[in-house]
């Protein structure tokens, strides 16, 4: 009886079943409108891609024909064969890849010396200045079309690739200095004060310490200002005229004429245009979402 006793204490106990909380029918129906509504919301997101990309691989006499397809009913590649060897597109498309480049890289060199200062330095009109940072947002881009076309002519850098960048820092810089100054907010400044204590100089922690711990923000940003760039069309079709800077949304232009549009050629330049653009997007979306809530939320 001794011997069970001790057996009893010294054996483990086991947990108990943990019973399995049931949902209410309320809760069970918002579930089911919510899913609902995340699906009309993703079909209504993915149904001009989907025509677009069907569109593109259509002849001419299916673009229109009644009742319409969806799908080609005889695929051709032709679209794809005049976009691609007999149109400027593959050198805007180039054009738009450099242009985009070379904005995010002067935007994040700018921006992220600027929203650490922001950040982290504290003077009289910090907040403020900040906050001015975004006014300019406010206005139309037709408001700055005319002084920023008269800056770059001055310049001697109109209907050039690092023209056109310089234009495109006027939207993107300002935003991106005002989520990386939220974003290094977020790091805990006893990160830098533990690795000065350290011997480390205050360039060497921002390096060291600062900047990876920062890293999923700084690029979900590169992300913003690369496509803010390789979108854009108001300001590189007023600042470019030839080839050797056009970019991809304004040569897509080039299809329609005064009395008719190429509407299968429309289309696959199109998807051209977007589909690589999301694809990428798709794969470093986990770093986009990371930056985007690192951002949101100071540590």
């Amino acid at each position: 009886m001794a011997a069970t006793t001790a057996a009893t204490a010294v054996s483990p106990t086991r947990p108990r079943p943990v019973a399995k909380r049931r949902r209410s029918p309320r809760r069970l129906g918002s579930l089911a409108v919510s899913y609902v509504f995340l699906v009309v919301l993703a079909c209504t997101a993915v149904l001009p891609l989907v025509v677009m990309l069907a569109s593109s691989f259509k002849p001419a006499r299916e673009i229109f024909a009644i009742p319409s397809r969806l799908f080609a009913e005889h695929p051709t590649w032709q679209n794809y064969e005049t976009v691609l060897g007999g149109s400027d597109m593959p050198r805007a498309l180039l054009n738009s890849l450099l242009v985009g480049l070379l904005a995010t890289v002067v935007t994040l060199l700018l921006g992220s010396t600027t929203g650490y200062a922001l950040s982290r330095i504290r003077f009289r009109g910090s907040r403020q200045l900040a906050v001015y940072l975004l006014l300019g947002q406010l206005l139309p881009a037709t408001v700055l079309l005319l002084p920023i076309y008269k800056l770059i002519n001055s310049l001697g850098m109109l209907d050039t690739i690092p023209g056109l960048a310089m234009a495109m820092l006027v939207f993107v810089l300002p935003v991106v200095t005002w989520m990386l100054s939220t974003t290094f907010g977020g790091v805990p400044i006893e990160l830098e004060e533990a690795a000065m204590i350290d011997g480390s100089t205050r360039l060497m922690a921002v390096v060291r310490v600062v900047l990876p711990v920062a890293l999923p923000g700084i690029v979900s940003v590169g992300i913003f200002a690369f496509l803010q760039s390789w979108n854009e069309f108001l300001f590189a079709s007023v600042m470019t005229s030839s080839i050797a800077s056009k970019t991809a949304p304004v040569a897509l232009t080039d299809f329609a004429n005064e009395f008719t549009v190429d509407w299968g050629a429309t289309m696959a330049a199109a998807s051209i245009i977007s589909i690589p653009i999301t694809i990428a997007f798709l794969f470093v979306q986990r770093f986009f979402v990371r930056g985007m809530a690192a951002g949101a939320v100071k540590g």
